[in-house]
């Protein structure tokens, strides 16, 4: 018998993961606990902008300009804009996503001493308005929709940014406008970021479900007292603290169990 292309065989991969979701994560509104008591029904989910949106450009453009050092260039920014959204929220200050990745772009070229022009560095920034949908975006969501499930980002990229994204990979389909912090000016964690999607969908705490691409968001979450998927698209380690994500897995496959939490 003759075996599928490979191209073939990873549309099939798609294809089944969608069926998974469809039929198993949402069975939403009849999955009963093991006691017998019947859980509130999971009617809508807030998603990371990087659980759909695959972040991995803005590494290479990185290491393609600083091909001695790009790499560790990329981390360290990744890192400094991390603690500038937390050291912000902490202090009840907010410059938004594009500003703040530019200074936290600048702070690290400086500290390893690498000479990035203004428009290498906005160039950089931009990125993260122009990036891919991951191949389980698509076919997921399409599923969850056609499910009844209301799909929306929550997310600290610009609103710009995310509607662009959204645009350049067809998401406006199934998902309603994105939720980003410059709404409430608070970048995750703070609760009053992860509030956007009660307000949004105008539905009770436990009928929302967030999907997480960081562990930390995950831990955000999970306080505020969403029930939790948690995307570990790259295998990092687990955050300490608890309580820990209702469900993970390296792909959106994670939804699936979200209702079984």
């Amino acid at each position: 018998m003759k075996l599928p292309s490979l191209a073939r065989r990873g549309a099939l991969v798609s294809m089944l993961s969608a069926l998974t979701v469809g039929t198993r994560a949402l069975s939403l509104a009849t999955d009963v606990a093991a006691g017998g008591e019947r859980k509130p029904a999971i009617k809508a989910l807030a998603f990371d902008g990087f659980t759909l949106l695959d972040p991995r450009p803005v590494t290479a453009a990185v290491v393609q300009m600083v091909p001695e050092k790009g790499g560790q260039l990329a981390a360290a920014w990744a890192n400094k804009l991390f603690a500038l959204s937390w050291l912000e929220t902490s202090a009840g200050r907010y410059s938004g996503f594009e500003a703040l990745a530019h200074a936290a772009l600048t702070f690290s070229a400086q500290a390893m001493g690498i000479d990035l022009s203004d428009e290498q560095k906005r160039a950089l920034v931009t990125l993260y308005g122009t990036l891919p949908a991951w191949p389980d975006t698509a076919p997921t969501l399409e599923a969850l929709h056609q499910n009844g499930v209301r799909l929306a980002f929550l997310s600290n990229l610009s609103a710009d940014m995310l509607q662009a994204n959204m645009r350049a990979n067809g998401l406006e389909r199934w998902m309603e406008m994105p939720l980003s912090t410059d709404a409430v000016r608070a970048f995750k964690p703070s609760p009053r970021a992860y509030a956007m999607a009660l307000e949004h969908f105008g539905l009770a705490r436990d009928e929302v479900g967030f999907v997480a691409f960081g562990g930390w968001d995950a831990l955000g979450a999970k306080w505020f007292g969403y029930r939790t998927a948690w995307i570990n698209r790259f295998g990092v380690a687990a955050e300490t603290l608890t309580p820990r994500p209702d469900a993970a897995a390296r792909d959106l496959s994670a939804i699936a169990s979200l209702q079984r939490a």
